[in-house]
């Protein structure tokens, strides 16, 4: 290396301001980001003074090198001079935080699709970065409560800023959680699960009398009825051609819900299910497996002995990666990963839980109480473990804070039926039909 450095700077004494840009911008290329600083160094020690390498590099060249820094060193940097601050305050650098923060692939579909916030990319990060704080200790800052269901809560789904619940009261809600609006309510029966694509406005439920239901979000047209299950219906799935329900005596029916044929009959013995684009991946007493659309051929398969609690933090991871890329088969490593039993230790007495796979979090409640689980705080996933959960032996269920406490004497006498999830808040559904919504979000 010492070697090396002496030949650099003998080419670079002959070298005029400019040349000296060009030849140092075409060696930086070159370096290894720790190869920058001992070069840096070698010039300063041969008497050439600190000559800033990084801010005589064309900006986008120094962007680029910046955006491999975290935050805490990001607000170090911008201390040293004007140029670096400068450099620090490019919106494109922030954009890429932004990104890592919400566990969005920076070459995803949902990344390029996102638009620039009205506040810029750094300030949104900041306030992120406060959310962030906030969900790490478990400090709720804003707590909604929307009312208009009679009855328990069955099912909660939430995707953006629509939360769609099914209720035993024989109605599915949809609202606009950001006003508290329901946008619409639909009738039809006891409803026990319900499931819907924002894309093609579309909500899909099931009742206990062995019925799925299709209706048009926008305007509450009621588009199919579905039948064809001997048992009461436990769970229901779509994607953008088909929709599958499974009952309680294990069947699993698969129909193109745009034309209503009913395209195959599973004997599964399925619990559980759900589909990514044409695939099924459904959840029997001993085993996951994954069946082809519409030939109902078994396409995967491996023992499975964790239960529900297992089946919804795989479920919720596959979802997160699906929502950016088409699915090429399911992952043997999340399968079958001993950490899942760490999973079930920590949470084994929940009945009521729901998971931020993609960024690492549970929540569950014990004796009534809302927890917080964080699985993996510390760690990054990785090409041979694409969740991991390294520390998750280490991690406390931490009780929730609400804001002054006002909120707690009452949320928690009630008994929660369903939890859901996303990066910003949880959705809380309770026997009496009343819902709440716990944003971590700073106002």
């Amino acid at each position: 290396m010492q070697n090396e450095i002496e030949r650099v700077l003998s080419e670079f004494r002959i070298l005029d301001r400019e040349k000296r840009k060009i030849f140092l911008l075409s060696l930086v290329e070159e370096c290894d980001p720790h190869e920058v600083f001992t070069l840096q160094q070698g010039l300063k020690l041969k008497g050439f003074g600190a000559f800033d390498i990084i801010g005589s590099l064309p900006p986008e060249l120094s962007v680029k090198i910046f955006a491999f820094l975290d935050d805490k060193n990001l607000c170090a940097c911008r201390e040293v001079c004007k140029t670096w601050m400068n450099i620090t305050n490019e919106s494109a650098i922030w954009r890429l935080k932004c990104l890592e923060m919400l566990k969005i692939d920076k070459g995803a579909k949902s990344a390029q699709n996102m638009n620039i916030p009205k506040e810029g990319w750094k300030k949104w990060y900041q306030k992120q970065y406060r959310r962030e704080v906030n969900w790490i200790n478990g400090r709720v800052q804003t707590v909604n409560i929307l009312r208009g269901h009679k009855e328990r809560i069955s099912d909660a789904k939430l995707k953006e800023n629509i939360l769609v619940t099914g209720s035993a009261d024989r109605t599915v809600r949809i609202w606009n959680i950001d006003t508290g609006e329901c946008i619409r309510t639909l009738c039809g029966n006891s409803f026990s699960c319900v499931d819907f694509l924002l894309e093609e406005q579309i909500v899909a439920a099931s009742t206990f009398f062995r019925s799925s239901f299709i209706w048009n979000m926008e305007t509450g047209e009621l588009l199919r009825e579905l039948s064809g299950h001997v048992s009461a219906v436990r769970c229901i799935s779509l994607s953008k051609s088909y929709v599958a329900s499974c009952a309680f005596d294990g069947s699993l029916i698969v129909w193109n819900w745009r034309t209503g044929e009913k395209l195959a009959t599973i004997p599964a013995e399925a619990v559980q299910i759900r589909i990514f684009e044409s695939t099924i991946l459904s959840l029997s007493s001993s085993s996951i497996k994954a069946f082809d659309i519409p030939n109902g051929n078994c396409i995967f398969s491996a023992p499975f002995n964790e239960g529900l609690l297992g089946w919804s933090y795989i479920q919720n991871y596959l979802l997160s990666k699906s929502a950016e890329d088409s699915m090429n088969g399911f992952p043997d490593q999340i399968v079958s990963s001993s950490n899942i039993l760490n999973i079930i230790r920590l949470c084994s007495d929940s009945r009521v839980y729901d998971f931020d796979a993609r960024g690492g979090r549970m929540i569950s409640v014990n004796s009534g109480t809302l927890q917080l689980i964080l699985l993996n705080e510390t760690c990054q996933p990785n090409a041979t473990r694409p969740h991991c959960l390294c520390n998750v032996e280490t991690s406390q269920p931490m009780e929730i804070e609400y804001p002054q406490g006002k909120y707690k004497a009452i949320l928690n006498k009630e008994v929660v039926r369903t939890l859901n999830m996303d990066h910003r808040r949880v959705i809380v559904g309770y026997l009496s039909g009343t819902i709440a919504i716990l944003d971590f979000e700073p106002s």
